[in-house]
């Protein structure tokens, strides 16, 4: 019996990890939620793509309510919250042959983990 090649892991971080064989990433991914862990053969995967979500008028209504109450102490956490609403989160959607979009979000100080997860598994993808 011939002995099985190791799998060769090229990224892992958190939006998933991308292999020679496979990529598995987490579906429907959330700032406050893990998702669901996907394994899917390399060969299944079609195309990925990152895109930035970002809310503008729910930062700026957050933003004028934290400004607002700034002088009470809880004014911080709406300020807070409208900031990283207009600063975006990186979100990386993985698309497979069954036509599944799996959208995986982070926050918005990952999006170089995102890039690389993304720019990796298209490598791999697109190999010649």
């Amino acid at each position: 019996m011939p002995e099985e090649q190791k799998e060769q892991i090229f990224v892992s971080n958190m939006f998933g990890s991308v292999s020679d064989k496979r990529v598995v990433y987490f579906r429907k991914k959330g700032w406050f939620s893990g998702g669901s862990r996907e394994d899917v053969p390399l060969r299944h995967v079609t195309s990925v793509r990152i895109d930035k979500a970002r809310s503008i008028i729910g930062g700026i209504i957050f933003v004028l309510i934290g400004l607002a109450t700034i002088y009470f102490v809880v004014g911080i956490i709406p300020l807070a919250i409208g900031i990283l609403l207009l600063w975006g989160s990186p979100t990386v959607v993985v698309n497979t042959a069954g036509g599944d979009l799996s959208a995986a979000k982070g926050w918005p100080w990952q999006k170089e983990a995102a890039e690389e997860f993304v720019e990796v598994l298209r490598k791999q993808l697109f190999k010649e």
